[in-house]
């Protein structure tokens, strides 16, 4: 059979859970570490069924994450790779190093986007410096001297009031930005962190993809949808966030 089987898949919450979303009475055997060894991720027999077959069958297997390049490396269930997608598509590297054509892609866009960082980050910490406001922690994140994006994070356990995503939402626009809310946290992101655009870069310039080739994608999350689309099969498990849109919509 002509053509190559390749895997675009992300980590967390996709093939494998932190020990707080593990099924109850589920075991699990550990997936990834911390920085000191200690295992927080873990893989249910399903899921390890599933990934052993993929993973075996697959002639190349990308991993797409949000993790960064030194948290990739303390997931142990990964096949040997050359290629991977990381800090939320911030980077493509290679065998743990930014991939020199990314980085060739990158050296324009590095310098404005720090400059946007940078001036969206004062802008949070003058509207938020006032007394009154909710205690939010602001800092931007890099990965291989990379600048991947501001993260703002709420103190303990409380969400992000629809105030404070107004402002950032301001903020993201203000300073061509694109805002990415969780329930907790957020972040705003410069236009080269997107996962779809690296898979693309990927797919077209280093795996260069054939007509012959198949590409199946995996997530979980509605921000992994757009590089899924690149695929010519998507795949998502039943608990997930895209399944549970997907389910609304059918009702």
């Amino acid at each position: 059979m002509n053509g190559r089987l390749i895997l675009l898949t992300d980590l967390d919450d996709t093939l494998f859970h932190s020990e707080r979303k593990r099924p109850e009475g589920v075991s699990g055997t550990a997936a990834a570490v911390n920085a000191h060894g200690a295992p927080i991720s873990y893989q249910c027999p399903r899921q390890q069924r599933l990934w052993t077959a993929l993973s075996s069958i697959a002639d190349v297997v990308v991993p797409v994450t949000g993790r960064t390049s030194y948290a990739l490396e303390r997931v142990g269930i990964l096949p040997p790779r050359s290629v991977a997608v990381v800090s939320h598509g911030a980077l493509v590297i290679n065998a743990g190093e930014l991939h020199p054509l990314w980085r060739d892609r990158l050296a324009a866009e590095i310098p404005g986007a720090l400059g946007q960082l940078e001036k969206a980050h004062a802008d949070l910490v003058s509207r938020f410096s006032a007394g009154g406001q909710p205690p939010l922690t602001f800092r931007v994140l890099e990965d291989l001297s990379v600048p991947v994006y501001l993260s703002i994070k709420g103190k303990g356990d409380m969400p992000l009031d629809a105030t404070v995503q107004q402002a950032l939402a301001e903020v993201a626009r203000v300073n061509d930005l694109t805002l990415h809310l969780n329930e907790r946290n957020a972040a705003l992101r410069p236009r080269y962190t997107r996962k779809d655009e690296a898979c693309r870069f990927v797919l077209e310039r280093i795996l260069q993809r054939q007509p012959e080739d198949t590409v199946i994608t995996f997530g979980d999350s509605l921000s992994d949808m757009p590089f899924m689309g690149g695929g010519d099969v998507a795949m998502t498990p039943t608990n997930s966030q895209i399944w549970n849109s997907i389910k609304e919509l059918a009702q």
